[in-house]
């Protein structure tokens, strides 16, 4: 039964094969004969790096560990629900229910369409932002000093976060 259930066809996995060439055993030095392969592997490496960046899913392995354990206590529970890395990540921080009972109060006090949109709308963005990365999420990596939009690579997009996690507040 669990073998019907697992079994996957290879060539829906495998996107590409690559061949490398090294030359015969014993004909040049070791260095030589493998350099081929190794700037290869460190092609497809810098490759994937990329691509985790551009989507955002690259991790460390203390994520990853973290991760784990999230996935692990999730599907022990449940198989039928996709398991959510945002979501998993704000188990211990959830989002407080009287949220937009709290939007709808601060927003009370707003007297105009300008300060809408010049104080009450970035307010409101930012505080969000800021939520949706907990207090010393990469404290540990980065001090406050070092942060700039240059080096500080954000895990998982703003957008995806608000639709995940605040969404359902606002519609």
């Amino acid at each position: 039964m669990l073998r019907e259930k697992t079994i996957k066809d290879l060539s829906k996995l495998i996107l590409v094969i690559n061949i490398v060439t090294l030359f015969p055993n014993g004909t040049i030095f070791i260095n030589t004969r493998y350099r081929r392969l190794k700037e290869h592997l460190i092609d497809s490496l810098d490759q994937v790096q990329k691509s985790r960046e551009n989507r955002r899913t690259l991790f460390s392995a203390t994520h990853f560990t973290t991760f784990f354990k999230y996935a692990y206590r999730h599907f022990s529970e449940t198989i039928d629900k996709p398991f959510d890395f945002i979501r998993a990540l704000r188990i211990y921080i959830p989002v407080t229910p009287n949220l937009a009972e709290y939007l709808l109060n601060f927003l009370k006090y707003v007297k105009s369409t300008n300060e809408l949109i010049e104080f009450a709308v970035p307010i409101t963005a930012s505080s969000l932002f800021l939520d949706s990365y907990p207090l010393k999420t990469h404290s540990k990596y980065y001090s406050t000093r070092k942060l700039s939009h240059t080096n500080f690579n954000i895990a998982f997009k703003p957008k995806t976060i608000f639709n995940t996690i605040y969404k359902d507040i606002f519609c």
